[in-house]
């Protein structure tokens, strides 16, 4: 079990990456997926604007947690961005569910919203394994 954890925690900055690149790529090329929660894209301003705002803010995401060690980011600065990231859309997916009321939180915001806790924890698991992340921050640059 130790071994699995000590795995998680070493690839988590680099997993977590892979997650934000390929929910950017998938914004650049398919913006209408966001169709699906009931947001117009039906015109090129509003793809034009899901693909910056959501698009890019995801790709820069993935660039701090797949480049950051070249940045002078070390490993657990990665984990813990990454963990805030999942943890803070998650809670705020929560918050607006329960401000749509019961019905509507108990579907797909509460799914959604589930696994970006769980993503967030472990990020802040992996953050916490390694006390000297020395080894790790030069390994995953």
């Amino acid at each position: 079990m130790v071994k699995i954890i000590r795995l998680v925690a070493s690839t988590y900055p680099i997993c977590a990456g892979l997650i934000f690149l390929l929910l950017s790529l998938l914004t650049f090329t398919h913006p209408e997926i966001f169709a699906y929660y009931s947001i117009g894209v039906d015109t090129p301003a509003a793809r034009t604007a899901i693909r910056a705002m959501i698009g890019g803010g995801e790709l820069a995401v993935a660039v701090l947690l797949l480049f950051g060690g070249s940045l002078s980011l070390t490993f657990r600065q990665r984990c813990v961005i990454a963990a805030v990231v999942f943890g803070c859309v998650g809670l705020a997916r929560i918050l607006s569910g329960m401000g749509e009321g019961f019905e509507f939180l108990i579907g797909q915001p509460l799914r959604e919203a589930s696994v970006e806790l769980v993503l967030a924890l472990l990020g802040l698991m992996s953050a916490t394994v390694f006390a000297g992340d020395a080894e790790i921050s030069s390994s995953n640059k």
